[in-house]
């Protein structure tokens, strides 16, 4: 109760009054306290003496001194969950619809549990990524949620973070030291395109990835897309080069790959702008080649196509990870054990033939 506020229960004040004088100023006789809270002894006599049924006070020599619920209470509220309230968001950048959708998803949850939440686009930098999670810390989050850029790169900055009592969940990919991750399972969206790509081919034919940067989600799409192949001796992998996740940079990868490797069969990008960015190289080239994809965009889900251009994308489901990575981390900061650091969400594969498939970015 602020100071000089009437209380709605005046007994209830009162009572409140005289716990509170007695827990700053010590054990006092019934007329040191009315001296001190200004009341009457006829009425104080009431109050003291109902506290003290209740164990909130008690009785010796005299003096009134706090009871043994006090403490009860004391100890109960300790046991108690801290609620999150404040929790900060780092992404890789706002400009891949897939990350785009994930804030949006994590200000949704948020928002329904009273969690106020801090946005930083790390613009795919991760000098800046690893300031703004120094930043977010310094500002008195009380948990991270962390779409890192580099995976191993951002180890310092999550250490960082831990050690001012700050746990860090990391969601999309893996970040070196986190308190737990939340992805979807890389290995099986790789592995199920890749079997798609491989059987639309007919078991033969040269293929091509076009990877990403150092997270740990691109590495274990291409780890599942690889061993996927393993059942085709008649595929063989002729290159595998790196882009940053970008159309532009899927689209520069794939000239680049269609000018030195020869004919090509068929295309992996590991995330929807990049086999977007693969397929107008591609079409711009006059060529009819099969690409496969992860993620489940809007965009790319309109233009699978039967024949040739992006034929499958394993989906992603970015609102349920928001609410995943969101629930872990209140469990955390709460204290409570996790029954694995690691969540995998299951991905769907995507074709021209599924008709009943909304995408995360049409919701």
């Amino acid at each position: 109760m602020e100071p000089g506020a009437s209380p709605r229960v005046p007994a209830v004040g009162r009572a409140f009054q005289v716990l509170s004088e007695i827990a700053v100023r010590g054990p006092a006789t019934l007329s040191e306290l009315s001296r001190r809270v200004m009341l009457p002894k006829s009425s104080l006599l009431g109050i003291c003496q109902a506290l003290v049924d209740q164990r909130l006070l008690t009785m010796s020599d005299g003096n009134y001194g706090l009871g043994l619920a006090v403490i009860e209470l004391a100890a109960a509220y300790g046991r108690q969950p801290v609620r999150m309230t404040r929790v900060g968001v780092c992404v890789q950048n706002l400009d891949n619809p897939f990350f785009v959708a994930e804030v949006a998803a994590i200000k949704a949850v948020a928002s329904a549990q009273a969690i106020d939440v801090e946005i930083r686009d790390a613009e795919q930098n991760l000098g800046r990524q690893a300031e703004q999670i120094d930043g977010l810390v310094a500002d008195g989050v009380q948990a991270l949620l962390l779409d890192s850029v580099d995976s191993v790169g951002v180890g310092a900055a999550v250490a960082r973070s831990r050690d001012s009592g700050v746990p860090v969940v990391a969601l999309n990919v893996g970040a070196e030291g986190a308190d737990a991750t939340v992805t979807t399972d890389n290995v099986a969206a790789g592995a199920m395109v890749g079997r798609y790509l491989a059987t639309s081919i007919g078991g033969r034919g040269r293929i091509a990835i076009v990877d990403g940067t150092f997270v740990t989600a691109t590495a274990d799409r291409v780890a599942g897309f690889v061993s996927a192949l393993r059942d085709y001796p008649d595929i063989a992998i002729v290159s595998r080069q790196r882009g940053d996740h970008s159309e532009a940079s899927g689209r520069t990868v794939a000239r680049r790959i269609l000018a030195e490797s020869g004919p090509i069969d068929g295309f992996f990008g590991i995330n929807d702008p990049t086999s977007l960015g693969v397929l107008s190289a591609v079409q711009e080239a006059g060529l009819r080649i099969p690409i496969v994809s992860v993620d489940g965009s809007q965009r790319a889900a309109a233009l699978l196509d039967r024949g040739a251009g992006l034929i499958a994308t394993a989906a992603q489901d970015p609102a349920e990870m928001a609410r995943v990575g969101l629930s872990v981390a209140a469990d955390v900061i709460s204290g409570l054990a996790l029954t694995s650091r690691l969540r995998l969400l299951a991905p769907r594969l995507i074709t021209p033939d599924v008709d009943d498939y909304v995408p995360w970015d049409a919701i």
